[in-house]
């Protein structure tokens, strides 16, 4: 055992090498002290980059698996975009294909994605189109239709309340978001039973022109594609408590 000034003081790598120089100088006693100053700091350097990085590994997935935010352990049907996009989804228990029925979203994107968008029907036309963007600190979340295959005009028909756990920083952006009327395709409905739900999906790398602006213009996608998503694999039994819970941290 250590009979030093600092007998219960575990080993840890230098932080800055003037540290190191500074402690040699010292005397046993301020050292120990300086000793215990440097390993708070890095225990805090290493919680700053935990809270900084995204909950778990973002990997490409070809299908949809369950997902539990474990901050918020609201569980969630999984998809990830080659681009790495997460596209997470819970819906109510109770849902039917007959009735609309609200969506509660998350989506988490590398920095630089500049706006992701998806499309609910599986196609971009005459369908509900959700688009996402980092602004700053927080993610803007626009409405947006397209009647036929040109740029997606802001629409009223669905409506969405960005929730807590939003932010952005300087590895990704996440957005919760409860969305109101994406279940409705106009000629039919999202069926919550669907294992293989069709839903598309876009990309740009580039921002749009006014990032605080949910009907700010935005330039055409670098990347698109399609997937088959299990919305039954994100029914919740607690859906209107996840609701509450994230709104409350808003």
């Amino acid at each position: 055992m250590n009979s030093g000034p600092c007998p219960y003081l575990p080993p840890f790598p230098p932080l800055l090498p003037s540290f190191l120089q500074l402690l040699s100088q010292t005397s046993p006693l301020s050292a120990c002290k300086m000793g215990l100053l440097q390993l708070a700091a890095t225990v805090l350097a290493l919680g700053s980059s935990v809270q900084a990085a995204p909950a778990h590994e973002i990997a490409p997935r070809q299908a949809s698996v369950k997902y539990c935010d474990p901050v918020s352990t609201i569980c969630y049907s999984e998809w990830i975009s080659p681009e790495r996009i997460a596209f997470r989804t819970a819906i109510p228990e109770n849902a039917t294909a007959t009735a609309d029925f609200d969506v509660l979203v998350q989506l988490q994107a590398p920095k630089s994605v500049g706006w992701a968008g998806i499309a609910w029907g599986g196609t971009m036309v005459n369908n509900p189109l959700t688009v996402a963007w980092a602004n700053a600190a927080t993610v803007v979340v626009s409405s947006r239709r397209a009647t036929a295959r040109t740029y997606p005009q802001p629409w009223t028909g669905a409506t969405y309340t960005v929730l807590g756990g939003t932010v952005a920083n300087s590895t990704h952006w996440t957005v919760n978001f409860l969305a109101k009327g994406v279940s409705n395709l106009g000629t039919s409905r999202l069926n919550p039973s669907s294992t293989t739900a069709s839903i598309a999906y876009a990309q740009s790398n580039q921002g749009p022109s006014s990032p605080s602006d949910p009907a700010s213009r935005f330039g055409i996608h670098n990347t698109r594609g399609k997937f088959s998503h299990n919305l039954a694999l994100g029914k919740i039994s607690n859906f209107r408590a996840a609701v509450a819970q994230l709104a409350s941290e808003a």
